[in-house]
């Protein structure tokens, strides 16, 4: 896989990101249609934008997702690494990358505690997590999804972690792409079943 394809899909992720965000932050209704609307708009995005990962645009019926569930929506405590750290990254096209780690959250769901390694983000102010969970390969994508988290959502050590913004990355719609898979300390031992499903059936 080129490293244009690898560049393009992190640059389109991190501008569909904000655009999401954007949407996000303006809210006017209920969480569920916050959500809802929110989900409209990357759907439009895909379906218009040139650096989307959809090949059959004509065809494209709209993303799919678990219900949304604020049961998801998780107060975390972050922990920050002491230096900066560097963690090899395995790639669905089976070279690795180098990422910056963050740090760590550490969370409750389901009466289990849960962590995840925190990443720093080619998009500047924001933290990436890639995931996987027990819905992985069957409900939700088998390679993983991902959440990005605004570093300005960070209050002192705490931050809102809401699983129903979970989205799959673009190697979940077309193999043209190189994605980062979720390093095993990220493998949650519980069903997210929250956030984007599988797109292909």
């Amino acid at each position: 896989m080129s490293g244009r394809k690898i560049l393009l899909f992190v640059v389109a992720a991190a501008i569909l990101g904000i655009v999401v965000y954007s949407v996000s932050s303006k809210k006017k209704g209920s969480y569920a249609d916050d959500l809802r609307m929110e989900r409209l708009e990357k759907d439009q995005n895909y379906r218009t934008s040139s650096e989307s990962p959809i090949k059959d645009k004509a065809g494209f019926q709209g993303l799919k997702y678990f219900p949304a569930d604020s049961t998801y929506e998780v107060f975390a405590k972050l922990e920050e690494t002491e230096s900066t750290k560097t963690f090899a990254v395995q790639m669905t096209g089976g070279q690795t990358e180098t990422y910056t780690l963050y740090g760590k959250v550490r969370f409750e769901l389901q009466g289990k505690t849960c962590e995840l390694l925190v990443f720093e983000s080619t998009e500047a102010g924001t933290l990436f997590i890639p995931f996987k969970d027990q819905t992985s390969g069957k409900e939700s994508y088998g390679g993983g999804r991902y959440l990005d988290i605004p570093e300005s959502d960070i209050t002192g050590n705490r931050v809102t972690i809401d699983f129903n913004k979970a989205y799959n990355p673009y190697c979940a719609y077309s193999p043209e792409y190189t994605c980062p898979i979720p390093p095993k300390e990220n493998n949650l031992p519980l069903a997210i079943r929250a956030g984007e499903l599988a797109y292909h059936e």
